[in-house]
C-alpha cells in the first residue's frame, strides 16, 4: 500500500490549497506547450480527488521545480543516460523539497511504445513530490516500477494515499442533468506501423545531421539516434522510430536535415522545406 509523509504543501490547505509549479528546462523532443499540456494532465489526476490546485508560473520562486538535466547535476542522485533511472522527485521536507528531476537522455514520447511515455512518468513523480513512496500494487501511479498503460488514472490505493495527506475534495451539488451524459471519450489513439525498419547499413541513407549534440540517420520514413557519436556510438533505445512520430508532416524520403543557430530543425525535400521547434511545426508546407 502507499506509504505517506506528513507533507509540507498541507500548510497551504489552511487558506488556499494553490501550489505553484515552474518548469525549468524542456526535454528536447518536444514543443514547449506540449510539455506543458502534459503536466497540466498529470497534476489533474491528482487535483481531481483533493482539495489541491495547481498553477503554472514561468520565473521566480514556485512550491514544485521540474527541471530535464544529465548525468551529475548538483544533487549526489546522478543519471545513468537512457533506460535505468528515469526521474527522481523530493519528498516534503528535505533538503530539495518540491523538486522534480527527469532525465533528459531519455528518448520522451507520449501515448506509444517509441520511448518512455512523459505522462506516465510525471504522474509518478508528482504523488512523490506531494508526499507518497513507492506502492506495491500493479497498476497504480505509485507502482515502483514504470509501466505504460492508458487511461491514466488512479487506483484506489492512489486515491486512498493522497486523501489521507490532504483529504478529498469537496463535493458541488449538481442537478440532475436533463439528458443522459455524454459516453466518454475513446481512450487516445496512436496507430503503430507493421512495416519493418530499413538497414541503414546495406543501401546508405536519405540523410544525416547533428541535432542538439546527437547524430541522426534518416532512411525511408525512419530516423536512427546516435548518442555520444565520438565516443560510444551508443543508438538510442526506441530506434529506429518513425521520423513522422517526432516530426509530424515531413515526407517520408528526405534530401537533407539540419539544425541551425537558433536550435531550428530544416528538412528539404526537392524545393520545399519543413522548420520545426523540438517537435512543433513553424514554417514549410
Amino acid at each position: 500500500d502507499s506509504c505517506c509523509l506528513l507533507p509540507v504543501f498541507l500548510f497551504l490547505c489552511v487558506l488556499t490549497c494553490a501550489v505553484s509549479c515552474r518548469i525549468v528546462r524542456f526535454p528536447w523532443q518536444m514543443g514547449e506547450e506540449k510539455v506543458r499540456r502534459i503536466f497540466r494532465e498529470a497534476v489533474k489526476i491528482w487535483s481531481d480527488v483533493t482539495p489541491l490546485t495547481f498553477t503554472e508560473v514561468q520565473s521566480g520562486k514556485a512550491d514544485i521545480r521540474i527541471d530535464f538535466t544529465s548525468y551529475y547535476h548538483g544533487d549526489n542522485l546522478p543519471f545513468d543516460g537512457p533506460g535505468g533511472i528515469l526521474a527522481h522527485a523530493f519528498f516534503p521536507k528535505t533538503h530539495r523539497q518540491g523538486d522534480i528531476h527527469f532525465d533528459y537522455d531519455e528518448s520522451w514520447t507520449l501515448g506509444n511504445h517509441m520511448g518512455t511515455d512523459l505522462l506516465q512518468v510525471a504522474a509518478h513523480e508528482f504523488g512523490h513530490v506531494l508526499g507518497l513512496q513507492h506502492s506495491r500494487k500493479p497498476k497504480t501511479i505509485m507502482y515502483e516500477y514504470y509501466s505504460f498503460f492508458y487511461p491514466l488514472k488512479l487506483s484506489e490505493d492512489d486515491k486512498q494515499g493522497i486523501q489521507y495527506l490532504y483529504g478529498a475534495q469537496p463535493q458541488v451539488q449538481v442537478p440532475p442533468p436533463t439528458s443522459p451524459p455524454p459516453p466518454p471519450p475513446p481512450p487516445p489513439h496512436y496507430p503503430e506501423t507493421n512495416d519493418i525498419p530499413p538497414d541503414v547499413c546495406e543501401t546508405g541513407r536519405d540523410a544525416a545531421s547533428m541535432i542538439r549534440g546527437e547524430l541522426f540517420f534518416f532512411k525511408a520514413g525512419y530516423v536512427w539516434r546516435i548518442r555520444d557519436p565520438a565516443g560510444s556510438k551508443h543508438l538510442e533505445s526506441g530506434y529506429p522510430a518513425l521520423a513522422s512520430r517526432h516530426w509530424k508532416g515531413i515526407p517520408e524520403k528526405i534530401d537533407a536535415a539540419f539544425e541551425d543557430k537558433s536550435g531550428n530543425i530544416w528538412f528539404f525535400k526537392g524545393q520545399n522545406f519543413w522548420v520545426f521547434d523540438a517537435e512543433t511545426h513553424v514554417r514549410g508546407p
